[in-house]
């Protein structure tokens, strides 16, 4: 099976078996009087999954570094339905995700600027995904299109920061642990790809934090989550599958012009 495949098929199954681990931690380790957790065999096991992981896709990207693409290259899926297919499923869950959250602050009496602020981002966000994919879809690349990648980018940031402000003040680190890790992880994955739409940053390493999001977003689903944050988590692991496949296609399957790229870039030969 190639990597485009597998990689991200290994990510889903890590995190499928994550949040499994993560349930069993959280019903053997955690005491409900103490509000405490303990160390179990259960929680060196999920490090250890996470460990290993990390290693597997580090040594599965590596040399997609090497690759001195451009920005159309790389960010180019021209004609793969699968692609496009999913790019639109994510985006639809992120906009879903911020209207239920923007639908809960509303009806709260506590209201949150932090979550407000957070939902009405990915509601633009998942908006400005669905032509962002659709120019990687039809191999066509204009000025504007490293902004459309920006919008899912700054929607997560926002989310990191209301998710941390609603743990700040929670003395077991243990119970968003993993919230946190996937959070940031989201947020390098998502700024990896803003970088490569600018003609900077590594694909590597990008690809990584991809694949490791997809992973930490599946174990963080065993944590308590509202609706909305839960289907962010959802957006993660579509979204991230479909870029992190496209990213491996790039570097590692057949080299393609995307048919908008500037008129001497399509006279200059393939590799």
């Amino acid at each position: 099976m190639k990597k485009e495949y597998l990689l991200p098929i290994v990510a889903g199954m890590g995190g499928i078996a994550g949040l499994a681990l993560r349930r069993l931690e959280l019903s053997l380790a955690y005491d409900p009087q103490l509000k405490l957790m303990r160390a179990c065999p259960a929680t060196w096991m999920l490090w250890g999954l996470a460990v290993v992981l990390l290693l597997l896709f580090a040594a599965g990207c590596r040399g997609m570094g090497k690759k001195e693409y451009t920005p159309q290259q790389w960010l180019c899926a021209p004609g793969d339905t699968e692609y496009i297919l999913l790019v639109i499923c994510a985006a639809f869950v992120l906009m879903v995700a911020g209207l239920v959250g923007l639908w809960e602050q509303i009806g709260s009496y506590r209201k949150n600027a932090m979550l407000m602020l957070t939902w009405v981002l990915c509601i633009v966000g998942g908006t400005v995904a669905i032509p962002a994919g659709r120019s990687a879809y039809r191999g066509q690349w204009s000025k504007y299109t490293p902004a459309l990648y920006m919008g899912p980018s700054f929607a997560t940031v926002v989310w990191l920061v209301a998710g941390y402000q609603d743990h700040a003040r929670q003395p077991e680190m243990g119970l968003f642990v993993w919230q946190m890790l996937s959070g940031v992880t989201v947020v390098l994955a998502l700024y990896g790809l803003v970088t490569l739409a600018v003609g900077k940053g590594g694909a590597g390493w990008t690809c990584v934090f991809c694949l490791m999001s997809i992973s930490l977003s599946g174990i963080t689903l065993a944590d308590r989550h509202s609706i909305a944050f839960r289907m962010v988590y959802v957006f993660v692991i579509i979204y991230l599958a479909a870029q992190s496949s496209m990213l491996l296609r790039a570097a590692f399957g057949s080299e393609r012009m995307p048919r908008g790229a500037d008129a001497d870039e399509q006279t200059e030969p393939e590799e």
